[in-house]
């Protein structure tokens, strides 16, 4: 417990913008002591992807396994609550919230299975693809016309387009039914 609490307090010193990684990293270790994996997703993975340009509040992990019980025996082992809506939790320590959307990891009609790995300190987390998560915000800003949604996916166009797989990701915007807006946001 004091190693984790140490742990702990190590990401509440990191710079905000890196906290959210971090703790998912550490989260990824715990749940997988229990058999379930991590996945980041969400306002934390655009944060990620665009450098903190974007902030979030929260960080939204999709667990992978039988999860009703482990969620709660992992979260308060770490000194976390859970605040009055079920899925959130808070630490005294970090200013955001952590929140367990249900499984699986979907954008559009996809279950996805494919993530990308990253290294903090000694621990790894999975975390959505770069382009998974354009088409997310792509069309989540579409379908609910939410304009801030589709300036993360502009954002994230612009700080990763040189890794992005387009062939990917336009196959995904065209198989969606979002190809024109994919192209407003790639001609800017």
């Amino acid at each position: 417990m004091n190693h984790f609490k140490k742990e702990l307090e190590h990401i509440s010193k990191l710079p905000l913008t890196s906290q959210q990684i971090a703790l998912a990293a550490l989260l990824t270790t715990c749940f997988k002591e229990e058999n379930v994996e991590l996945v980041v997703v969400g306002g934390a993975a655009v944060q990620y992807y665009s450098e903190a340009e974007y902030v979030t509040k929260d960080l939204d992990a999709i667990l992978f396994g039988d999860t009703k019980d482990i969620i709660d025996h992992v979260m308060h082992k770490l000194g976390f609550k859970r605040t009055s809506t079920y899925r959130h939790f808070e630490h005294p320590f970090f200013p955001f919230v952590v929140e367990f959307p249900p499984c699986p990891v979907e954008v559009g009609n996809r279950h996805l299975g494919k993530f990308n790995l990253l290294t903090m300190n000694q621990y790894r987390v999975q975390i959505i693809r770069i382009e998974d998560i354009i088409m997310d915000r792509i069309i989540g800003g579409v379908e609910w016309k939410q304009e801030h949604l589709l300036n993360q996916a502009k954002l994230l166009w612009i700080k990763n387009k040189t890794i992005i797989d387009k062939k990917y990701l336009t196959q995904f915007a065209k198989e969606e039914g979002y190809l024109k807006n994919l192209n407003k946001i790639i001609k800017l």
